[in-house]
């Protein structure tokens, strides 16, 4: 894995990109540094035949007296002479917009999310306008969708902020940026369709834009150190809160950045997907288990469960260092699960997508002696229709069944017959899934117990 700690200069394809994301001027030092970021950025409008500075006040200036801000930024000596073609830079901050909105399409869990002072009950469907802060704790999920149909889910552990959700009037172009505070988000940013569209992801110490991709940014809670992951697409990263910095770069699909709080800039290759090693298996215990194959680049994974192949309904996730992760129980159905390979330098590898079936199938069983004779009873957990098989074989494990009981509903069977000597016996069952389109049925079996007659 390789690491470059230093300030790269954008390449020529990389300018272009950010000089239709971003063009940013200068403003006196006294000002804040939030109020430098927010008036810094500028669209381009290209002035047509019949246009003048105060119609564009009119219909598109928040404020019309405004129109002298945009004549000094661009040095026009006359208002009233400006020759069509000509390129003006408008910051954005003067530009009327329409407000847009993230609607709530998920969510699991304890999450929290307030707007305007208010806290907000989570209702899916519901809106959440710019301003408004989320938050998601242990073992809790949400995902939103924006309206240009880019999609934000938040894990467990997450808080982030949507700092810009507009619609600008003058360009009609979406303006999106979402602050991650804590934890980790996925973007699945929509290609953004006109040259003005921004979407942007800020984290304490270091900004992204893209315009078409699936990427991932974490906040490191004990380093504060940012990262960004590429999935697809393409992401321009920067450290500190400007894509004008100079310490810029791009990270292709299966490369990352991470921006530390000294404004060191690192880039890796991402992992390889990781490999399950029975993905197919039917999860049928109380506690879901997935064996990775081990890689000796890896230092853990993680594994997140969701109900769809979009990921937007996510179920449970899990991080351990072992080559096998467990999940607490989760209801009976058809899943998807995505694993990553965690390295040794903080970075999060591409995933791998499984999908799997869950449905509960526990089984246990106990051997007693009693007045009638030998009891055998067995138990489990599982919905649907459950019949039971009981084998009990002589002398060893390998003999044929003196005993072979199937299509059994009880759940005990009393044997007064059984001649004195060693035995080995075990319980099994075949569980129907409760679903009608699934006709598949689960069989198991317990391990062999060995018991002994001496009557």
């Amino acid at each position: 894995m390789s690491e470059n700690f230093r300030d790269l200069n954008p390449s020529s394809n990389l300018r272009l990109l950010v000089t239709f994301l971003f063009c940013l001027f200068a403003f006196a030092p006294s000002q804040a540094v939030a109020q430098k970021q927010s008036e810094s950025e500028q669209i381009s409008y290209v002035f047509k035949r019949g246009d003048t500075l105060f119609s564009l006040a009119d219909d598109y200036l928040r404020q019309w007296s405004d129109y002298a801000a945009v004549q000094r930024i661009n040095r026009i000596a006359n208002p009233h002479r400006i020759p069509p073609g000509k390129t003006l830079r408008i910051p954005v901050y003067l530009l009327k917009y329409r407000a847009s909105q993230a609607k709530l399409s998920a969510f699991r869990g304890d999450v929290s999310i307030s707007a305007g002072g208010r806290s907000l009950a989570p209702v899916r469907g519901m809106n959440i306008g710019e301003g408004g802060q989320i938050k998601t704790a242990e073992r809790s999920f949400l995902t939103l969708e924006l309206a240009d149909g880019s999609r934000i889910s938040l894990p467990s552990n997450s808080q982030v902020r949507i700092t810009r959700l507009r619609h600008i009037l003058l360009t009609d172009s979406i303006d999106y940026e979402i602050a991650v505070d804590k934890g980790r988000i996925r973007s699945k940013v929509a290609p953004l369709q006109k040259p003005a569209d921004r979407y942007r992801v800020r984290t304490p110490v270091a900004v992204s834009a893209v315009r078409g991709t699936d990427y991932r940014t974490r906040v490191d809670e004990i380093s504060g150190t940012a990262f960004s992951e590429t999935v697809e697409g393409e992401v321009v990263v920067a450290a500190g809160g400007s894509l004008a910095s100079g310490r810029l770069i791009s990270i292709a699909a299966g490369t990352g950045a991470a921006a530390t709080v000294t404004g060191a800039i690192a880039k890796a290759e991402l992992l390889p997907p990781p490999e399950l090693s029975d993905p197919a298996k039917v999860q049928s215990e109380a506690i879901l288990q997935f064996s990775i194959a081990p890689k000796d680049s890896a230092v853990g994974h993680r594994l997140i469960i969701a109900s769809d192949a979009g990921f937007v309904d996510l179920v449970a996730e899990t991080q351990g260092q072992g080559a096998v992760l467990e999940l607490p129980t989760i209801p009976n159905g058809r899943y998807f699960a995505k694993v990553t390979a965690l390295a040794a330098d903080g970075f999060e590898g591409m995933p791998a997508t499984y999908t799997f079936k869950r449905q509960l199938s526990t089984l246990g069983g106990s051997a007693d002696a009693g007045d009638f004779g030998y009891r055998f009873k067995w138990f489990g957990e599982g919905e649907g229709q459950r019949y039971y098989r009981l084998q009990i074989l002589k002398d060893n494990k390998t003999s044929i069944p003196v005993i072979d009981e199937s299509g059994l509903s009880q759940d005990s069977v009393t044997l007064s017959d059984l001649a004195d000597g060693e035995y080995y016996w075990r319980v099994g069952v075949i569980q129907f899934s409760t679903d009608p389109d699934d006709p598949e049925a689960i069989e198991k079996w317990t391990d062999f117990e060995k018991l002994t007659v001496v009557n």
